[in-house]
């Protein structure tokens, strides 16, 4: 909006001209900031209509232009100190007279496509032909982080992420040459780029206008993150019911046969008369039962959401426990374990089973990661709105690659992992309403952080 002063227009008439124009000085002012209506009656000069009446008589210093609507026979008394130059009468007066009188509808018109823009919550931002953003709206600042007196005037490419910067100036010349459209008219999902370099999925739909024989571009930007991450929830819930379906199955089919192996093999393996290489035989197959048992109770608490049954409790008191159930481990494999915790933890209400599972579960991972000794750190703090548990160690670390896809059940990079342990680890944390994370530093180590909701939890089932 600009800052300029309006220009002052004095308006001189019959009652009958004047009524074209009463509405203008109350209904007008703000429609049309940049000019300022005084109707004049032209007997007595002064304010006419609906304009604040002064009692002050018309006084042509005051006005830029002066606009005479008197018939002829009434305009030809001159009237006192005017400059030639600022009157405008005759038929230039009544064009001008048809310009004011349609001027506040335009304007108002103009207000309302204005305000129905900038208070829509999709961003909306309008580009020329030179790719230079001309048209930027409130959606526009909240979505894109750059202020509209920051965004106006740049290229567009300060929203648009490489590598694609120079591809979006090479669509909108090629539509210039040819007048062909591509995605012009559709709705289509890329990605833009905050202010703070952050890049998000939005979904856009693009329309070209053309005004005063220049296009002008505008892309309705919605931004999808949140609708992108339920859709990924949905397909990682729809793959896990696939995965629990045929898991039960496989669970039910073997675990009776091998129930009867394993049996049979240690039967056999308290007969007398086995020579020693007998007995070795039916050892490795007694274990090997075990292993195969533990993967099927592994199998089967994934392929079933956790219920818990959260109760007040103190998280130190757990982490003693797992800590205490390790230590031999520790001191026989090197490991170092050091401890970092507030002087004092608020009560919290979680599964203490389910948890303890959890912390021994990503503990034992931890040793696992340090074949030659290292160090091993369990630190607790409160973070609003959690409580965060790490578990760190100095192993090899995970790789970059590995990283996304660690939580994935069946994926596993140990030569004899069942690929489910994390998987269930995050499914106790979700059914607890918070969250697991892991940052990794190859050959650095590896950190697993828990986080607990202070809040009391509200459902029993996992989220999934």
């Amino acid at each position: 909006m600009s800052n300029k002063p309006p220009i002052k227009v004095a308006v001189i008439g019959s009652p009958e001209s004047l009524e074209h124009l009463g509405r203008w000085p109350m209904a007008c002012a703000g429609a049309c900031p940049c000019i300022s209506v005084t109707l004049f009656d032209p007997a007595t000069l002064i304010p006419s209509g609906d304009a604040p009446s002064s009692g002050e008589k018309f006084n042509p210093v005051n006005f830029e232009v002066i606009v005479d609507l008197r018939r002829s026979a009434e305009g030809d008394a001159a009237l006192p100190g005017i400059e030639p130059e600022k009157v405008v009468s005759g038929a230039g007066a009544h064009l001008v007279e048809t310009f004011l009188t349609t001027l506040p509808e335009i304007c108002q018109d103009w207000e309302i496509q204005k305000g129905i823009i900038d208070s829509a919550t999709d961003a909306i931002v309008t580009i020329n032909e030179d790719h230079i953003i001309v048209g930027y709206n409130h959606g526009a600042e909240k979505i894109l982080g750059f202020s509209r007196e920051e965004a106006l005037g740049q290229d567009l490419s300060i929203i648009i992420p490489p590598p694609y910067k120079n591809e979006h100036k090479d669509y909108v010349r090629r539509y210039l040459a040819t007048r062909e459209p591509h995605v012009i008219g559709k709705h289509v999902r890329l990605s833009a780029q905050r202010q703070n370099g952050q890049t998000f999925p939005m979904s856009i739909s693009f329309s070209v206008a053309e005004i005063g024989g220049q296009l002008y571009f505008t892309g309705i930007i919605r931004d999808i993150t949140e609708s992108t991450d339920l859709e990924a929830k949905l397909r990682q819930s729809e793959r896990l019911a696939a995965v629990g379906s045929t898991v039960s199955h496989i669970v039910h089919e073997i675990k009776n046969p091998l129930m009867v192996i394993g049996g049979f093999a240690r039967q056999l393996a308290r007969a007398p008369s086995l020579d020693d290489k007998t007995r070795d035989k039916l050892g490795m197959i007694t274990e090997e039962v075990k292993r195969l048992e533990c993967l099927m109770a592994e199998m089967k608490d994934f392929s079933h959401p956790p219920t818990i049954q959260p109760k007040a409790e103190q998280i130190a008191e757990v982490i003693q426990e797992v800590v205490y159930l390790i230590e031999d481990t520790l001191k026989e494999q090197g490991i170092a374990i050091s401890q970092e915790h507030p002087e004092s933890l608020p009560a919290l209400k979680f599964d203490r089973q389910q948890i303890k599972q959890v912390l021994l579960n990503l503990l034992k991972n931890a040793v696992e990661a340090m074949p030659q000794g290292g160090q091993l750190t369990v630190a607790t703090r409160v973070e609003e709105p959690y409580l965060e548990i790490d578990v760190s160690d100095t192993g090899e670390g995970i790789a970059p690659e590995a990283l996304d896809n660690i939580f994935n059940p069946y994926y596993t990079t140990k030569a004899k992992g069942s690929g489910l342990g994390l998987s269930i680890c995050r499914n106790i944390i979700k059914a607890h309403q918070g969250d697991i994370v892991v940052k990794s530093t190859p050959g650095q180590g590896t950190t697993f952080t828990v986080l607990l909701p202070l809040a009391d939890i509200t459902s029993d089932q996992c989220p999934i």
